[in-house]
């Protein structure tokens, strides 16, 4: 008889586990501009705690799309004004740090001034998508308020994320583009060169750690917010411009 329970109990357990391991398991959305330091962030806490982190990056239209249609996404990364503007409920934001636009450009040319992209050399400028993603936005602001819209307006290439501009910088498929200082660090061997764009010329870019309504009280939620404070993870940040 204590056989048979015995048995059931180890049963019992066996089903359990795969609910157990999934609820170790975070999912998060982000920007693509923010792969880089977010993937690194992910792989130290789970060295650190054994639990994983699923992450999902694209513009943010794609993020708040998967976001609403999966409901599997906890906590979504992005710019707090692009957060605000969405259909999605949030029940609480956390700072992560200041995004940055620079000009990047591909190898074997040589930028000096933002004014440059006037130039003849440069025959393909890229941005990223404006309504969909907020370094594009902030592209065309400063574009707008340097008064250089009309004068790159026949040159200029609307691609749909940072890391798609940055992917056509590397291969040469256009000469320069405007991106965030995350992705332009991480392709800063592959690159010719960048300059940041004067902050005064576009909106603050406000990165933050928004939380899924209705996610707000699962420990891996928590446990992950408290670990971007810390030491390992605020490194990353730093590294990447953040």
């Amino acid at each position: 008889m204590n056989q048979k329970k015995t048995i059931i109990f180890l049963l019992f357990l066996l089903a359990a586990i795969p609910g157990l391991l999934q609820a170790e398991t975070l999912t998060v959305a982000a920007g693509a501009g923010y792969k880089r330091p977010l993937m690194e962030i992910a792989a130290l806490y789970e060295k650190k705690t054994g639990h994983h982190i699923d992450a999902v990056f694209g513009n943010m239209q794609q993020i708040f799309s998967q976001t609403e249609t999966s409901g599997k996404v906890s906590v979504v990364f992005g710019e707090k004004s692009f957060l605000n503007r969405s259909t999605l409920s949030f029940s609480s934001f956390h700072p992560v740090g200041k995004g940055t636009l620079v000009l990047a450009w591909r190898k074997g040319l040589e930028l000096k001034r933002l004014e440059d992209i006037r130039k003849k050399e440069v025959r393909r400028l890229g941005i990223p998508d404006p309504e969909k993603a907020i370094y594009g936005h902030a592209a065309a602001e400063y574009l707008k308020k340097s008064g250089l819209s009309k004068k790159t307006e026949q040159k200029l290439i609307t691609l749909s994320t940072v890391p798609q501009v940055s992917a056509y910088l590397v291969s040469g498929e256009i000469d320069a583009g405007f991106i965030n200082i995350t992705d332009a660090i991480g392709i800063r061997e592959k690159n010719g060169g960048m300059l940041p764009v004067p902050r005064d010329h576009y909106s603050p870019i406000d990165i933050q750690a928004a939380v899924v309504n209705g996610f707000e009280k699962k420990k891996e939620v928590t446990d992950f917010l408290r670990f971007l404070k810390q030491r390992e993870s605020l490194a990353v940040l730093k590294h990447y411009g953040i």
